[in-house]
């Protein structure tokens, strides 16, 4: 069960599912097409009143808008990431599953997809913020929050601890530069120069040890994102 309050996002999917489900044999001349359904579970013969339609989205076709998602994150297109997991969602309740297996890992990608959607929406709020410093440093403090992969993950870090040095919010500089060095990817040699940058803020940050301003942000603390406005 899913709690949908608006199907016109699943409009187009519902009629693609139809047609996918159904083929279409010429008649003879002069006489219209005849229209069959395509079951999936016919092939010891016709199942009568059991019969399924046969699914034309497949977990493949969710894993590849994934991707694609992915590739527009790392890339800078928000919109077009945002519109990637957005097609995941509305795909994910007309799938049908084989096994259990396939089943958690379509639960996996909805979390993947709500994190994901909810960080591009920060991101946009963060360039409506503008100059003030206050709601720039606390969105993108939310920003390192949501659960994103490793390499993005240290995007969102390394925007935030520039955001947070430039207002002088040195505490909160600290501990995105504090986490950004405990990444792995950190390691290589093709981040050599953000771990150099990192490691001076970081130093720079612990002999500040203050906030230019009072922020609604504790690390230490676990919390949950307001998704409507973006507190926690």
């Amino acid at each position: 069960q899913i709690a949908a309050c608006d199907f016109s996002v699943l409009k187009d999917n519902m009629i693609n599912c139809y047609i996918g489900a159904t083929m279409s044999v010429p008649g003879v001349p002069g006489s219209p097409g005849m229209s069959f359904p395509l079951l999936r579970n016919d092939a010891s013969g016709h199942p009568g009143n059991e019969s399924l339609p046969r699914p034309p989205l497949k977990l493949k076709d969710l894993v590849s808008s994934l991707r694609s998602g992915y590739r527009f994150f790392q890339g800078g297109k928000f919109n077009d990431s945002k519109a990637s997991f957005t097609k995941v969602l509305a795909e994910i309740p007309l799938v049908v599953t084989s096994n259990r297996a396939e089943a958690n890992e379509m639960k996996e990608m909805l979390v993947i997809c709500r994190e994901y959607i909810t960080a591009i929406r920060i991101k946009g709020a963060m360039a409506e913020a503008g100059s003030d410093p206050v709601r720039a440093t606390e969105l993108s403090a939310y920003f390192t929050h949501c659960n994103l992969q490793p390499v993005h993950l240290l995007l969102a870090l390394r925007a935030a601890m520039g955001t947070a040095f430039k207002h002088k919010n040195f505490i909160a500089a600290a501990s995105f530069a504090r986490r950004l060095l405990e990444l792995p990817d950190m390691s290589s040699e093709k981040n050599a120069d953000l771990r150099v940058k990192a490691t001076k803020v970081l130093q720079k940050s612990e002999q500040m040890a203050r906030n230019e301003h009072d922020l609604n942000y504790d690390e230490t603390k676990t919390f949950v994102i307001d998704s409507q406005r973006f507190m926690p």
